[in-house]
């Protein structure tokens, strides 16, 4: 049993189908003991028939947010209060605030992490003609 949880501890979550594979709640619960922050991250598989319920399941709980993966991230966008400007332009949300009052707000980190990726690698987009191949989401 983890110690460090208890009644105050904030949840975070990933949701898709599937996500047992998903490195995500390591990544994130090693993050949040390092720097101390009370909040526990898991992954829970919401096919997209369920995905209202489980986005209306989260908000009644609480977290403080979560993030989205396929094949939920496009449909995810119809369930928001709001979406930033990335995400509407891409049409699809990663990663989604809880605010206080319930506030759902979409985002998009796909694209600039991708971009910011590259730059640190030596590439430069800015100007050029780029092509993107692939079938993610």
């Amino acid at each position: 049993m983890d110690s460090r949880i208890n009644g105050h501890t904030k949840l975070f979550c990933l949701i898709g189908s599937p996500v047992g594979h998903s490195g995500s709640p390591a990544m994130y619960n090693y993050s949040f003991e390092r720097v101390g922050i009370d909040a526990a991250y898991l992954a829970f598989d919401i096919p997209l028939e369920k995905l209202d319920e489980g986005v209306a399941a989260l908000k009644t709980l609480g977290v403080g947010g979560f993030n989205v993966t396929m094949p939920d991230k496009t449909a995810v966008t119809k369930l928001l209060d709001d979406i930033s400007p990335a995400a509407k332009l891409i049409g699809a949300c990663n990663t989604v605030t809880v605010s206080p009052d319930g506030k759902l707000t979409g985002y998009n980190t796909d694209g600039i992490g991708f971009v910011r990726n590259l730059a640190e690698h030596g590439v430069k987009v800015a100007g050029q003609k780029n092509v993107l191949l692939g079938a993610g989401g």
